[in-house]
Protein backbone atom coordinates (compact mmCIF):
# COMPACT_ATOMS: atom_id res chain seq x y z
CA UNK A 1 0.00 0.00 0.00
CA UNK A 2 1.49 3.79 -0.37
CA UNK A 3 -0.29 6.60 0.91
CA UNK A 4 0.52 10.42 2.26
CA UNK A 5 1.73 9.54 5.48
CA UNK A 6 4.55 11.43 6.76
CA UNK A 7 8.23 11.07 7.70
CA UNK A 8 7.68 8.55 10.58
CA UNK A 9 8.83 4.58 11.06
CA UNK A 10 4.90 4.13 11.61
CA UNK A 11 1.75 4.93 10.92
CA UNK A 12 -2.25 4.19 11.74
CA UNK A 13 -3.96 4.86 8.56
CA UNK A 14 -8.18 4.19 7.07
CA UNK A 15 -8.43 2.58 3.98
CA UNK A 16 -9.16 5.74 2.22
CA UNK A 17 -6.04 7.28 3.12
CA UNK A 18 -3.85 4.52 1.08
CA UNK A 19 -3.41 3.04 -2.49
CA UNK A 20 -3.56 -0.71 -3.46
CA UNK A 21 -0.13 -1.94 -4.76
CA UNK A 22 0.89 -4.84 -6.83
CA UNK A 23 3.73 -7.38 -7.75
CA UNK A 24 3.36 -6.41 -11.24
CA UNK A 25 5.45 -3.48 -10.78
CA UNK A 26 8.93 -2.66 -9.24
CA UNK A 27 8.01 -0.88 -5.66
CA UNK A 28 10.08 1.93 -6.54
CA UNK A 29 7.89 2.11 -9.47
CA UNK A 30 4.70 2.27 -7.69
CA UNK A 31 6.39 5.73 -5.77
CA UNK A 32 7.74 6.75 -9.52
CA UNK A 33 5.85 6.75 -12.87
CA UNK A 34 2.79 5.25 -11.01
CA UNK A 35 2.87 8.11 -8.10
CA UNK A 36 3.17 12.03 -7.20
CA UNK A 37 6.15 12.27 -10.17
CA UNK A 38 4.64 9.88 -12.55
CA UNK A 39 1.20 11.43 -12.18
CA UNK A 40 1.56 15.09 -12.14
CA UNK A 41 3.04 15.40 -15.09
CA UNK A 42 0.44 13.07 -16.85
CA UNK A 43 -2.26 15.00 -15.45
CA UNK A 44 -0.24 18.68 -16.15
CA UNK A 45 -0.09 17.36 -20.02
CA UNK A 46 -3.47 15.84 -20.38
CA UNK A 47 -5.06 18.21 -18.68
CA UNK A 48 -3.35 21.91 -19.92
CA UNK A 49 -0.16 20.57 -22.21
CA UNK A 50 -1.98 19.60 -25.05
CA UNK A 51 0.60 18.25 -26.44
CA UNK A 52 1.02 18.57 -30.11
CA UNK A 53 3.60 16.32 -32.79
CA UNK A 54 5.97 18.25 -34.15
CA UNK A 55 5.99 21.24 -31.65
CA UNK A 56 8.70 21.94 -29.65
CA UNK A 57 8.95 21.46 -25.36
CA UNK A 58 11.32 22.53 -22.87
CA UNK A 59 11.44 21.60 -19.71
CA UNK A 60 13.28 22.41 -17.02
CA UNK A 61 14.68 19.94 -14.19
CA UNK A 62 14.45 18.06 -17.37
CA UNK A 63 16.48 14.78 -14.62
CA UNK A 64 14.05 15.65 -12.19
CA UNK A 65 11.27 13.44 -10.45
CA UNK A 66 8.52 15.27 -12.32
CA UNK A 67 10.31 16.99 -15.32
CA UNK A 68 11.70 13.57 -16.44
CA UNK A 69 8.27 11.87 -17.01
CA UNK A 70 7.49 15.09 -18.59
CA UNK A 71 10.44 15.08 -21.88
CA UNK A 72 8.79 11.33 -22.16
CA UNK A 73 5.34 11.93 -22.00
CA UNK A 74 6.41 15.02 -24.89
CA UNK A 75 8.47 12.72 -26.77
CA UNK A 76 5.65 9.88 -26.86
CA UNK A 77 3.30 12.46 -28.11
CA UNK A 78 5.95 13.34 -31.09
CA UNK A 79 6.67 16.70 -29.72
CA UNK A 80 10.16 17.74 -30.28
CA UNK A 81 11.72 18.01 -27.10
CA UNK A 82 14.77 20.24 -25.27
CA UNK A 83 15.60 19.37 -21.56
CA UNK A 84 17.32 21.95 -19.04
CA UNK A 85 19.38 20.77 -16.19
CA UNK A 86 22.09 22.06 -14.04
CA UNK A 87 24.92 19.84 -15.19
CA UNK A 88 27.09 17.61 -18.00
CA UNK A 89 26.08 14.73 -16.60
CA UNK A 90 22.34 15.09 -16.45
CA UNK A 91 22.39 16.45 -19.57
CA UNK A 92 23.65 13.21 -21.24
CA UNK A 93 20.69 11.44 -19.10
CA UNK A 94 17.97 13.00 -20.36
CA UNK A 95 19.45 12.58 -24.05
CA UNK A 96 20.51 9.47 -23.74
CA UNK A 97 17.85 7.72 -21.42
CA UNK A 98 15.10 9.69 -21.53
CA UNK A 99 15.20 10.50 -25.12
CA UNK A 100 15.06 14.39 -25.16
CA UNK A 101 16.46 16.14 -28.92
CA UNK A 102 18.98 17.71 -26.82
CA UNK A 103 19.96 18.91 -22.82
CA UNK A 104 21.06 21.93 -22.63
CA UNK A 105 23.11 22.94 -18.81
CA UNK A 106 21.88 26.29 -17.71
CA UNK A 107 24.89 26.70 -15.44
CA UNK A 108 27.22 26.87 -18.56
CA UNK A 109 28.67 30.10 -20.55
CA UNK A 110 26.32 30.48 -23.10
CA UNK A 111 22.99 28.94 -21.98
CA UNK A 112 21.11 31.86 -23.29
CA UNK A 113 22.70 31.47 -26.68
CA UNK A 114 22.55 27.72 -26.72
CA UNK A 115 18.64 27.59 -26.24
CA UNK A 116 17.90 29.91 -28.61
CA UNK A 117 19.98 27.59 -31.22
CA UNK A 118 17.87 24.92 -30.04
CA UNK A 119 14.19 26.72 -30.74
CA UNK A 120 14.83 28.05 -33.69
CA UNK A 121 11.00 27.60 -33.91
CA UNK A 122 10.35 28.91 -30.28
CA UNK A 123 9.40 27.01 -27.65
CA UNK A 124 5.00 26.05 -28.47
CA UNK A 125 4.98 24.24 -24.48
CA UNK A 126 7.02 24.88 -21.69
CA UNK A 127 6.91 22.70 -18.54
CA UNK A 128 8.43 24.26 -16.13
CA UNK A 129 8.67 22.73 -11.87
CA UNK A 130 11.89 25.59 -11.10
CA UNK A 131 10.69 28.98 -12.31
CA UNK A 132 13.86 31.73 -11.61
CA UNK A 133 16.29 33.21 -14.09
CA UNK A 134 16.37 29.74 -16.10
CA UNK A 135 12.79 30.02 -16.56
CA UNK A 136 13.29 33.86 -17.70
CA UNK A 137 15.58 32.93 -20.19
CA UNK A 138 12.92 30.36 -21.48
CA UNK A 139 10.50 33.17 -21.95
CA UNK A 140 12.84 34.70 -24.20
CA UNK A 141 11.87 31.93 -26.91
CA UNK A 142 8.85 31.11 -26.46
CA UNK A 143 6.30 30.84 -29.59
CA UNK A 144 3.69 32.79 -30.56
CA UNK A 145 0.86 31.85 -28.46
CA UNK A 146 3.00 29.21 -26.60
CA UNK A 147 1.72 27.67 -23.67
CA UNK A 148 3.52 27.74 -19.45
CA UNK A 149 2.54 25.32 -17.58
CA UNK A 150 3.79 26.49 -14.15
CA UNK A 151 4.06 23.12 -12.01
CA UNK A 152 6.78 23.65 -9.71
CA UNK A 153 9.25 27.00 -8.51
CA UNK A 154 11.93 24.92 -6.44
CA UNK A 155 14.25 28.00 -7.36
CA UNK A 156 12.02 30.76 -5.11
CA UNK A 157 10.62 27.88 -2.60
CA UNK A 158 10.65 29.36 0.90
CA UNK A 159 12.16 32.25 0.01
CA UNK A 160 11.47 35.81 0.68
CA UNK A 161 13.30 37.14 -2.57
CA UNK A 162 10.41 37.90 -5.28
CA UNK A 163 13.22 38.30 -7.28
CA UNK A 164 13.74 34.80 -7.90
CA UNK A 165 10.34 34.23 -9.17
CA UNK A 166 10.07 35.03 -12.83
CA UNK A 167 10.32 38.58 -13.89
CA UNK A 168 10.30 38.33 -17.59
CA UNK A 169 6.66 38.93 -18.01
CA UNK A 170 6.70 41.15 -21.05
CA UNK A 171 7.52 38.16 -22.98
CA UNK A 172 4.69 36.27 -22.30
CA UNK A 173 2.88 39.28 -23.45
CA UNK A 174 4.80 40.16 -26.30
CA UNK A 175 4.05 36.70 -27.47
CA UNK A 176 0.64 36.42 -26.32
CA UNK A 177 1.45 33.43 -24.20
CA UNK A 178 -1.28 31.71 -21.76
CA UNK A 179 0.46 30.33 -18.64
CA UNK A 180 -1.35 27.75 -16.54
CA UNK A 181 -0.59 26.96 -13.00
CA UNK A 182 -0.81 23.63 -11.67
CA UNK A 183 -1.02 21.97 -8.45
CA UNK A 184 -1.83 18.40 -8.54
CA UNK A 185 -3.11 18.57 -4.85
CA UNK A 186 -6.24 20.10 -6.67
CA UNK A 187 -7.41 17.04 -8.82
CA UNK A 188 -7.77 13.83 -6.73
CA UNK A 189 -10.21 12.86 -9.39
CA UNK A 190 -7.93 12.84 -12.03
CA UNK A 191 -5.21 10.49 -10.27
CA UNK A 192 -7.13 7.39 -10.91
CA UNK A 193 -7.13 7.52 -14.90
CA UNK A 194 -3.63 9.46 -14.99
CA UNK A 195 -2.76 5.78 -12.73
CA UNK A 196 -4.44 3.78 -15.53
CA UNK A 197 -2.84 5.30 -18.01
CA UNK A 198 0.97 5.89 -16.62
CA UNK A 199 0.19 1.69 -16.14
CA UNK A 200 -0.21 0.81 -19.72
CA UNK A 201 2.26 2.86 -20.41
CA UNK A 202 4.85 1.28 -18.19
CA UNK A 203 2.96 -2.34 -19.25
CA UNK A 204 4.99 -1.84 -22.62
CA UNK A 205 8.20 -0.54 -21.53
CA UNK A 206 7.65 2.84 -22.46
CA UNK A 207 8.17 4.69 -19.32
CA UNK A 208 11.78 4.68 -17.88
CA UNK A 209 11.87 5.13 -13.98
CA UNK A 210 14.66 7.19 -12.25
CA UNK A 211 15.47 7.30 -8.83
CA UNK A 212 17.48 7.98 -6.03
CA UNK A 213 17.15 5.76 -3.33
CA UNK A 214 18.77 6.55 0.67
CA UNK A 215 18.69 3.85 3.48
CA UNK A 216 18.00 5.07 6.86
CA UNK A 217 15.26 7.25 8.21
CA UNK A 218 18.07 9.74 10.01
CA UNK A 219 19.23 10.51 6.85
CA UNK A 220 15.33 12.12 5.63
CA UNK A 221 16.55 15.55 6.10
CA UNK A 222 19.82 15.51 4.48
CA UNK A 223 18.18 13.82 1.46
CA UNK A 224 15.83 16.62 1.30
CA UNK A 225 18.39 18.86 1.28
CA UNK A 226 20.00 17.07 -1.42
CA UNK A 227 16.74 16.89 -3.61
CA UNK A 228 15.83 20.43 -3.10
CA UNK A 229 19.46 21.70 -4.26
CA UNK A 230 19.42 19.26 -7.33
CA UNK A 231 22.09 17.08 -6.26
CA UNK A 232 20.17 14.17 -7.05
CA UNK A 233 18.66 12.35 -10.27
CA UNK A 234 15.22 11.85 -10.28
CA UNK A 235 13.05 10.93 -7.37
CA UNK A 236 14.59 10.63 -4.08
CA UNK A 237 13.36 8.04 -1.73
CA UNK A 238 14.28 7.38 2.12
CA UNK A 239 13.99 3.55 2.82
CA UNK A 240 13.05 3.30 6.23
CA UNK A 241 12.77 -0.82 7.02
CA UNK A 242 12.99 -3.28 4.76
CA UNK A 243 9.38 -5.65 4.63
CA UNK A 244 11.84 -8.50 6.32
CA UNK A 245 12.58 -6.17 9.58
CA UNK A 246 9.11 -4.69 9.58
CA UNK A 247 8.06 -8.81 10.24
CA UNK A 248 10.36 -9.72 12.29
CA UNK A 249 10.03 -6.82 15.00
CA UNK A 250 6.02 -7.00 14.51
CA UNK A 251 6.55 -11.01 15.69
CA UNK A 252 9.17 -10.44 18.30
Amino acid sequence: MTGRLGWREYALATPDQLLPVTEEFPDTMWLTALSSPGLTAYCAMDMFGRPMPGQTLVVTSAAGSVGGYAVQLGKLAGMRVIGLSGNAGKCRLVVEQLGADACINHSETGYEERLAAACPDGAHLFFDTTGGPVADRVFDNLAKYAKVLVVGRTVSNNSDRPDLDPVNMRQLWAREASIQGFSRYSYPERWSFARERMMALCRQGLIRTMDHLVDGFEKTPSALRDMLTGRCTGKVLVRYATATAITKDASA
